[in-house]
């Protein structure tokens, strides 16, 4: 997929208008209509902007790939990559179904029972 296949598909996943959207990054909608439509790129602070509205990397916006992000074991663990963890966990975590969402807390739940047993 190209960026602009992706933008229009997450857009239109989370039912945002172009409108909305160009409200949310301060241009005009034919300024979106352009990005979804005539291959024009958005400049990186618009990308990010981007990325942050729908939840994704900006790799994923212009590949369609989402890059997997590993967090060493040390503790001392970069809080971005930790923030965009967490932003992953949640886009995923939004998509489930309420059983599915269910299932995840309790296994969260145990994951740190486990690992707080263990430092003990």
């Amino acid at each position: 997929m190209n960026f602009a296949n992706n933008l229009k598909q997450l857009r239109q996943g989370h039912h945002m208008t172009q409108e909305a959207l160009a409200r949310y990054l301060n241009v005009t909608r034919p300024t979106i209509a352009g990005y979804e439509t005539k291959n024009k790129q958005p400049d990186y602070d618009k990308l990010q902007k981007i990325a942050e509205c729908f939840e994704v990397s900006i790799d994923y916006l212009l590949t369609g790939n989402e890059t997997t992000v590993l967090i060493e074991s040390d503790t001392s663990a970069d809080s971005s990559q930790a923030l965009l963890l967490e932003k992953t966990l949640n886009k995923y975590f939004s998509r489930l179904t309420p059983s599915a969402k269910q299932e995840l807390v309790n296994f969260s739940k145990f994951l740190y029972l486990q690992e707080h047993n263990r430092l003990k």
